[in-house]
């Protein structure tokens, strides 16, 4: 009896070894598996806040074309569907045309796509700077970055209004406005990019 003993005391030791290295197998794959969960819970929180901020970059681009808005630096006169003077070529506005972004050529890349939207843009509108409206931004759970917006002037060719179509060469066209929004994450590097058409009937009260 004595003389298996050595040989059933080696077999033990195979077996809890065994028994060892699943058990840290499944640890490691369950740390990693929380790993994995974990980030995909904070990109998915991330994408909801650059949304968030997106959307709010475009109520503040509509108070800022349509109104109402009391805000000292508010340019509601320059808004109007038929004279697009205050829209620069290539988003190159400055001033008071900040952000205003005259149409390309027709079959060319949309001045959209060609904007610099970017945390530091110098050619974007950031939130709040024709409004007065704040966003807080750089604590906790809040965006990196404050949402910025630019507004392109495109040709009205109808739909608006019913039983009214306007060729490209009517003398009496009209202009909407294409709102392009860029919000950010707590990171930078997540971004929300949204669009939206506004139409201005007529000019805001007290405009000539």
């Amino acid at each position: 009896m004595s003389a298996h003993a050595p040989a059933q005391r080696g077999f033990s030791l195979i077996v809890v070894l065994l028994l060892l290295a699943i058990v840290t197998v499944l640890a490691v794959g369950a740390a990693q598996l929380s790993l994995v969960n974990e980030r995909s819970a904070r990109s998915d929180r991330d994408g909801e806040i650059a949304l968030q901020a997106a959307e709010a970059a475009l109520m503040d681009a509509e108070l800022d074309v349509l109104g109402p808005n009391p805000a000292k630096s508010a340019r509601l006169c320059l808004f109007n569907n038929t004279d697009v003077a205050p829209f620069v070529a290539g988003c190159a506005g400055t001033g008071a045309s900040l952000g205003l972004c005259a149409p390309n050529e027709p079959g060319a890349t949309p001045a959209w796509m060609q904007a610099d939207l970017s945390p530091a843009s110098k050619t974007a509108v950031a939130y709040g700077t024709f409004t007065g409206q704040k966003y807080v931004t750089g604590q906790g759970a809040t965006p990196a970055a404050l949402p910025r917006y630019i507004v392109e002037v495109i040709r009205n060719n109808g739909g608006w209004q019913a039983n009214r179509l306007e060729s490209a060469s009517a003398g009496n066209a009209t202009n909407i406005f294409r709102v392009t929004a860029i919000g950010f994450g707590v990171e930078k590097e997540t971004q929300v990019v949204l669009q939206t058409n506004l139409y201005k009937s007529m000019v805001s009260a007290g405009c000539p």
